[in-house]
């Protein structure tokens, strides 16, 4: 199987060519290259998703396939805009590289500790480290305390935004995220009448010990952020439309509510359940 790899320092698209023609895609992601979280920011995750770049949970790459009759050339117009305008890729720093790799389900890929890792490589210098796997999920990292909601999103924010575009664009399936501080919780799924992304932040009805923790004020922050009293639910509930918040957005809301309303300064870390 032949790969095309197009990187500048550790961020790279690498694309293959499928068997119906379709030219498939990766884009490097922050699971197997932690130090993209401070380039893929909010923002800029929204604007790849913008681009057509979908999350593959498998690897935390992002993916896009091109249509089999788009010319070379505008995807590689494409392929570059997107490097440039969502990593930082100098123009004239882009280097270009081929290689053939055996065709197997899973073919192996740099670890993370190896140069542009995430990509498939079966070069001999990468096998001690080589991830021979069909996903990787990386080791938890150690818990950091912050100070400010601002922390807080800068460290969690591209992950929380990456779960809830995979919602967004899951719609119409049984899926949902708890993004669990251990004090508290906020829960998402999609809602399809109207489109909307439905969150739940927890209350004292549904775990008594928030009784001490949701003061009247606190209660009023999540008033003013939208969330309704429990009623609808067991716990306080608000929905997302999608024209009027992007996945960034709601993401900085709840990690916002996480610390202020719950008073969650990063220790333990944010458990992430998904289905």
């Amino acid at each position: 199987m032949g790969y095309a790899t197009i990187w500048d320092g550790n961020a790279f698209v690498q694309c293959r060519r499928l068997p119906s023609r379709e030219l498939r895609c990766e884009a490097a992601g922050a699971t197997m290259q932690p130090s993209l979280k401070r380039v893929l920011t909010p923002e800029r995750l929204a604007r790849l998703a913008a681009l057509g770049w979908t999350l593959d949970p498998s690897f935390g790459q992002h993916v896009r396939t091109f249509p089999a009759d788009l010319s070379t050339g505008r995807i590689a117009t494409l392929i570059l805009s997107t490097l440039t305008e969502i990593y930082e890729a100098k123009p004239a720093r882009i280097e270009l590289s081929t290689a053939w790799v055996a065709d197997l389900p899973c073919p192996p890929r740099a670890g993370p500790t190896q140069n542009l890792a995430g990509s498939v490589n079966d070069a001999r210098s990468m096998r001690p480290t080589a991830v021979l796997a069909c996903s990787y999920r990386a080791e938890p990292e150690t818990a950091e305390t912050v100070t400010s909601a601002e922390e807080l999103i800068g460290i969690y924010g591209p992950t929380m935004a990456a779960e809830l575009q995979r919602l967004r664009l899951n719609s119409s399936r049984n899926v949902y995220v708890v993004f669990s501080a251990g004090i508290g919780y906020v829960q998402c799924g999609p809602e399809t009448a109207p489109v909307a992304i439905y969150c739940e932040a927890q209350s004292a009805e549904s775990w008594p010990a928030l009784a001490a923790v949701l003061t009247p004020q606190r209660i009023e922050r999540l008033h003013r952020a939208g969330f309704a009293d429990p009623g609808r639910a067991p716990n306080y509930s608000r929905s997302y439309a999608p024209e009027s918040f992007t996945d960034a957005v709601v993401a900085r809301e709840i990690l916002t509510i996480l610390f202020d309303v719950y008073g969650y300064t990063g220790v333990p870390k944010l458990d992430i359940h998904t289905e």
